[in-house]
């Protein structure tokens, strides 16, 4: 098995299709979600070569959900300006699957890959240059299962939190809807930091699209209404345990 492999870890029930990113040793790799915001190290000998079946399995999955997504697209009688989008994403991947659904459903997006270690270092620089409505804060994280209030026991959650923080510096809850975090984020740090809506409630995976559901969701609802989050959360596998958050107002206007 080597970088760009298709793999299974042979104790997940679920088989979830993992891509190796990276050898660490002749022992142990990083793996990324091919369609799933996870990374973490594992040990060769966990892994096996994911069979076709499986592979073609979790594709058409994923291409259901992207259908799904695009096919309730509303059509209104008046022109109306859709809230725009900064979608700031740890891996390549993720962010071109979710870039190809803004286009589709017609939201206005501006797509980043950055490392979720840096993002805090150029969030304030890049608000100001792309004016957004709604920003996406994502790529991976997990949580190691040794305390949940704990940042330190998540790859990437800290990341986030470091990130939001500098946002609200400069934009409101008010200004800017901000929707943050990974596979098994800690919610409640994200939240408090700043998000108005966060991974993952109960510590479970997301998939890829998750986060730009909830941003379409934020651009396509009025800006005098609050965003029906049940609404977004049908089309999201694991519904209120991969996402929640706060009342929050939409960022679509009505030409007059």
């Amino acid at each position: 098995m080597d970088v760009a492999s298709l793999v299974v870890l042979k104790s997940d029930e679920k088989k979830i299709i993992y891509v190796i990113d990276g050898i660490i040793s002749p022992e142990k790799v990083y793996v990324s979600g091919l369609h799933y915001r996870i990374r973490k190290i594992v040990s060769l000998e966990d892994l096996r070569p994911a069979t076709e079946e499986e592979i073609e399995k979790e594709r058409k999955k994923t291409e259901k959900y992207f259908l799904n997504v695009t096919n309730i697209r509303k059509r209104v009688g008046k022109n109306y300006l859709l809230g725009t989008v900064l979608h700031i994403d740890g891996d390549q991947k993720y962010l071109d699957k979710c870039l190809q659904l803004y286009k589709e459903i017609g939201v206005y997006a501006n797509g980043l890959a950055m490392k979720e270690h840096l993002i805090h270092e150029q969030i304030q620089s890049l608000i100001y240059k792309l004016t957004p409505d709604i920003v996406v804060l994502t790529g991976h994280d997990v949580y190691n299962q040794k305390g949940l209030k704990d940042l330190n026991n998540y790859s990437n959650t800290l990341n986030y939190v470091k990130a939001l923080r500098k946002l609200r510096q400069i934009k409101s809850r008010g200004d800017v809807v901000v929707i943050a975090g990974a596979c098994q984020s800690n919610f409640e740090a994200l939240i408090a930091s700043g998000a108005d809506f966060a991974s993952s409630p109960k510590r479970t995976n997301i998939h890829t699209f998750d986060p730009a559901v909830i941003a379409i969701k934020a651009a396509t609802t009025a800006f005098n209404k609050i965003i029906n989050l049940s609404e977004a959360l049908r089309f999201i596998e694991k519904g209120d345990e991969a996402f929640g958050g706060l009342e929050t107002y939409g960022k679509m206007k009505l030409f007059v």
